[in-house]
């Protein structure tokens, strides 16, 4: 469970975030429905995937640091000049892509360390 996370593993990861922040946010949109947020959705998707495949804490935890640090964020950036939808999507997907970058490095960094004390 512990185990390195691959380049390619976190590529599909994100941009399956990607797909559900944007899908998600068009069906919103579509629906005139500005109260639901698919962060929430997005992110016990992204614990799951943790729980299941690497349970990895240190790297988990500095990853929603860093996933939610970047999603307020962009929102504050990106809403004024793109609207709500559009910029909840993209800052939803910005911040599941830093914490996806910021777990991978960590689990990557923590693994090779590892593997030397072994």
């Amino acid at each position: 469970m512990n185990r390195r996370v691959s380049w390619g593993e976190a590529l599909l990861v994100t941009l399956a975030c990607w797909m559900v922040s944007c899908l998600g946010y068009a069906v919103f949109a579509a629906l005139d429905e500005p109260g639901l947020a698919v962060a929430p959705l997005l992110g016990m998707g992204l614990v799951q995937w943790f729980w299941t495949r690497h349970r990895v804490w240190p790297a988990a935890v500095a990853a929603a640091f860093a996933g939610v640090v970047v999603l307020f964020g962009a929102v504050d950036l990106l809403r004024p000049d793109l609207g709500r939808y559009v910029g909840d999507a993209l800052a939803t997907g910005l911040g599941a892509t830093a914490a996806l970058g910021v777990f991978t490095l960590m689990c990557r960094i923590r693994t090779r360390a590892g593997d030397r004390n072994h």
